[in-house]
């Protein structure tokens, strides 16, 4: 009864570790990284908002809110894209994609801060509106395809991360009641 016991227990201990290695992976990665991912084309459709809204805006003073609302989530988005390339080293399929989407979005901000700013301010709106409205709309279109594909990927990740750990949970409790009713019948 004392070796059941202790197998019991052994048994018990090893499925809910690795049951917890399971949904730490699964909240510290894929629930990270779907969040962060969410964020970044939050982030990125303000940006665009704000940067087509400066167009609209005649005065400069209106402007700089925008601008400067801009500015901030493209902080932002430089912070989540350095948290997902750190977050995702280990991967080498999230991490080309990432770096694939900075790789756009570094030319897309720079065009947006050295180009159409420049032209916004001084009133060649047109100008400003054909290369927010061509290329960088393209630019756009492919962060926010690679973006979408990453979401995509991620939360079935984590569909499988909750398939994996309810299996792992559902065999140790078969050995549970294996073990158990053993253990009760040498003891009847």
């Amino acid at each position: 009864m004392i070796v059941f016991l202790a197998i019991v227990i052994v048994t018990a201990r090893l499925s809910i570790t690795s049951i917890q290695a399971s949904q730490k992976s699964l909240y510290q990665q894929e629930f990270a990284n779907a969040t962060d991912l969410l964020a970044l084309r939050l982030n990125h459709n303000g940006m665009r908002a704000a940067q087509l809204t400066m167009m609209v805006l005649s005065k400069r003073p209106d402007r700089e809110p925008w601008r400067e609302d801009a500015n901030n989530r493209s902080k932002e988005i430089q912070t989540i894209l350095g948290t997902l390339l750190e977050r995702g080293r280990d991967d080498p399929q999230l991490s080309r994609r990432i770096a694939e989407y900075k790789a756009i979005y570094d030319i897309f901000e720079q065009t947006r801060a050295k180009q159409i700013n420049p032209l916004i301010y001084e009133g060649k709106i047109e100008d400003a509106k054909k290369i927010a409205l061509g290329i960088q709309a393209e630019r756009y279109a492919k962060m926010r395809d690679i973006a979408t594909a990453l979401g995509k990927e991620t939360e079935q990740r984590a569909r499988t991360a909750v398939a994996q750990s309810e299996q792992r949970a559902n065999q140790s409790m078969q050995i549970f009641v294996v073990i158990g009713a053993i253990s009760l019948l040498l003891g009847v």
